[in-house]
């Protein structure tokens, strides 16, 4: 077990530093060197049961960090979220200031791990833009909206964005041009029309930890999954809320596998249904995975043009890979296998995408 999460650390410092984040990789690499040393992160850790890769146990560390700084804990003069500021000569007072921070709030640190990592990160909907514009396209139908490990289900208000998306054919706007949120992406290759309007029928999610935004904690938890030196994506976030307190999405507690089967097999009539997520099949185990694909096979059988049903994804196989932007749709006509459509690889956060599906 011990190899296990030395490699989850090792696996998370340099997804860290892949996308951009000196505090969180530092973050990550105290409690590797911690760990090692058998030190309070070892005390904290060691007997971890499950996947520690899987189940994020850096992010969960570095998580409870920022947590304590958002609560305003001193180590927040190092992050930028809180008004602070962190260099790579801070490091050894970093490590200092994290040392002291999980000794002296050990007990609130156990707690604060039982929570899985939940950014809702709504940079992505920059690029799930694309795909929910293309199903609308194709059609013709409102969007009944099923998200799998929506978390907070922010993403689920992507219509009452606004983008600003640049493309090899210039820039492209879309959306609400009073919104809250104002996403910023690149769109790499030649993108297609946008949908002039994409109608929502009803929008549901699950999540086995849904956050309850009215509930002040659950919503500082939500802030502290963003990395601390990257403001933009908290101001995004905070923004995202500010949506969706208006009318706070529905959001089940429930195993992804038997809500998804569930919300495909019975689809109302003269709506298209469409299951997605992001960044989430990576943190499924593989019978889950199995028993999600099996309920698809399932419903592809009785697809009714009338009732299509429609499966994108932004995802990967691997956390810390690039993600892939698809989607498969059944539309009564095309058989049980349906069709898949590659729309191209992705920023995990959303930051840009290369459409490589020919429009």
């Amino acid at each position: 077990m011990n190899k296990k999460i030395t490699t989850a650390f090792e696996a998370q410092r340099q997804a860290c530093e892949m996308l951009g984040s000196p505090l969180t990789r530092d973050v990550v690499g105290f409690c590797a060197d911690n760990f090692a040393a058998n030190g309070v992160i070892a005390e904290l850790v060691r007997g971890w049961q499950g996947d520690p890769l899987n189940d994020n146990v850096p992010l969960r560390l570095a998580g409870f960090a920022h947590y304590a700084a958002l609560r305003g804990d001193g180590i927040a003069a190092f992050y930028e979220s809180c008004g602070g500021r962190y260099q790579d000569t801070d490091r050894a007072a970093l490590a200092g200031a994290l040392v002291d921070l999980f000794t002296r709030e050990e007990k609130t640190a156990r707690r604060f791990l039982r929570s899985a990592p939940q950014t809702n990160e709504t940079g992505r909907a920059a690029m799930l833009l694309l795909g929910f514009s293309e199903i609308a396209k194709r059609l013709g139908l409102p969007l009944r909206l099923r998200e799998m490990g929506a978390s907070a289900g922010l993403n689920l208000f992507f219509d009452q964005f606004h983008y600003r998306l640049a493309t090899d054919r210039g820039d492209m706007d879309w959306g609400r041009a009073d919104s809250p949120l104002s996403l910023v992406a690149q769109w790499r290759g030649t993108p297609p029309a946008l949908a002039d309007e994409i109608e929502i029928a009803s929008r549901r999610g699950c999540d086995l930890f849904p956050v309850n935004i009215a509930d002040a904690d659950q919503r500082m938890k939500l802030q502290s999954w963003v990395w601390g030196d990257m403001p933009d994506r908290r101001a995004r976030l905070l923004a995202a809320l500010e949506i969706a307190d208006i009318a706070p999405p529905e959001i089940d507690r429930a195993d992804a596998a038997g809500w998804v089967a569930a919300q495909i097999m019975a689809r109302p009539s003269g709506q298209a249904t469409v299951l997605y997520h992001s960044i989430v099949w990576p943190y499924l185990n593989v019978s889950q995975r199995f028993a999600i694909e099996s309920a698809f096979a399932q419903a592809a059988e009785e697809v009714r043009s009338d009732a299509p049903l429609v499966w994108l994804k932004m995802d990967g196989r691997e956390l810390g890979t690039i993600a892939q932007l698809s989607y498969r749709i059944w539309t009564g006509a095309n058989g049980p296998e349906g069709e898949e459509v590659i729309l191209g690889p992705c920023h995990p956060h959303g930051r840009d995408m290369e459409i490589t599906a020919p429009f």
